[in-house]
């Protein structure tokens, strides 16, 4: 929840109101808010944030000083240690680590990590109850796996589907690989809707216009694997606008666009020369996703009397590489460029409520689907000999 927290306020400097940061985090990044406090002394620990004001027990303002991802990953990590972590929190770390690897029999955790016996029932209720650690039951026994496994190996998930999946299995995953942004249905796409349910593939979820949420999955190939780990951030971004885009050409109500206007809609924001689109009543609802990930602000109507928004790019390195690789993947199916500085600040302070980000849809979507052990039995059972991997 710290290095999350310290993503989105990263560039932000001054943070002036505290508790609408709370707000956010919470209903974003499933920073519970009972949590707050400490993630701050976290942050406040480790140089990341400084001169933290409080009235009445609650923090009210701070600055922040919040550094590139490796720097940010590493000095994190060494705060987390001085804080003498319990041994359940250090095997937790261990495990969810290994599994994001590859899976490994239920059975097999205790043994292949050098776990104590007796923390085995904790651990396990932990990691489950955070959604770290997921089990898949087969015919041979439950398998344990961690979300982390699908976000971190899209290359090599796609590998073992397309080499051990069943044909409906393989088919639903080409499909996402030849349309990046695929719309989620379960009556259409069972086992990928079951694969994003285990947290195996990416999908961020964009408001229809009835007030559902939509998911839109994507398995994309990356050429630099900081943007699977450290600087997942900036991937997660990208998926924000290809789910957005994506959405529009089928929802945009008055204003559908077609697969060259979503490319148009990307130059138009990169353009320093406009950076914005022209109003539309359905751009609130449509690009809410990009606002409250720190993509764009909602600007008053550019027309004398209007009650429109204008989403407004909010220009950054970092926003910039986001938008470029949501292009590829339109584009291409995939990431082909490798556009990386992290020498840039991240984005402003998000606002406002709806952003699903992937893991989050993954966990929503559990509720009515899950992974099917019978499709999924044999390429989990592959991954597990590819631990080395």
């Amino acid at each position: 929840m710290a290095a999350t927290l310290a993503g989105l306020i990263r560039g932000r400097d001054v943070i002036e109101d505290a508790q609408a940061l709370m707000q956010v985090a919470a209903h974003q990044l499933d920073v519970q808010m009972l949590s707050f406090g400490e993630v701050i002394a976290v942050l406040e620990d480790s140089g990341f944030v400084q001169g933290v004001q409080r009235q009445g027990g609650k923090i009210v303002t701070f600055t922040e000083n919040v550094p590139f991802y490796d720097d940010l990953y590493r000095t994190l990590g060494d705060a987390w240690r001085s804080r003498t972590p319990t041994e359940l929190e250090q095997q937790l770390l261990v495990v969810v680590d290994g599994l994001a690897q590859a899976p490994v029999p239920l059975e097999s955790i205790e043994s292949q990590y050098g776990l104590d016996h007796g923390a085995m029932s904790d651990l396990l209720e932990v990691g489950s109850g955070a959604g770290l650690i997921q089990t898949l039951r087969t015919i041979d026994g439950d398998i344990a796996y961690s979300p982390f496994f699908g976000f971190e190996n899209p290359q090599l998930l796609q590998t073992l589907v397309m080499e051990h999946g069943s044909d409906q299995l393989i088919s639903e995953f080409a499909a996402v690989r030849s349309r990046q942004g695929l719309e989620l249905s379960v009556e259409k796409y069972p086992l990928l809707t079951g694969a994003v349910a285990g947290g195996l593939v990416m999908a961020p979820a964009v408001r229809l216009p009835d007030g559902s949420m939509q998911a839109f999955a994507a398995l994309p190939y990356v050429s630099d694997p900081n943007l699977l780990v450290a600087r997942k951030p900036v991937l997660e971004k990208a998926l924000a606008v290809l789910a957005c885009l994506r959405c529009a050409e089928n929802y945009g109500e008055y204003n559908t666009l077609s697969p060259e206007a979503l490319i148009s809609v990307i130059n138009k924001l990169l353009d320093p020369n406009r950076g914005f689109l022209a109003p539309n009543s359905a751009h609130r609802r449509q690009y809410e996703l990009m606002r409250n990930a720190g993509l764009l602000v909602f600007a008053p109507d550019l027309r004398a009397g209007g009650n429109w928004v204008t989403p407004r790019f909010v220009d950054t390195e970092d926003n910039r590489e986001a938008l470029l690789l949501a292009r590829d993947l339109i584009v291409h199916g995939e990431l082909v460029e490798h556009r990386v500085d992290d020498s840039v600040a991240r984005t402003a302070l998000a606002s406002g409520k709806g952003y699903k980000a992937p893991m989050q849809t993954s966990h929503r979507l559990r509720e009515y689907a899950q992974p099917s052990p019978k499709q999924f039995e044999k390429i989990f059972e592959k991954a597990m000999g590819l631990s080395a991997l």
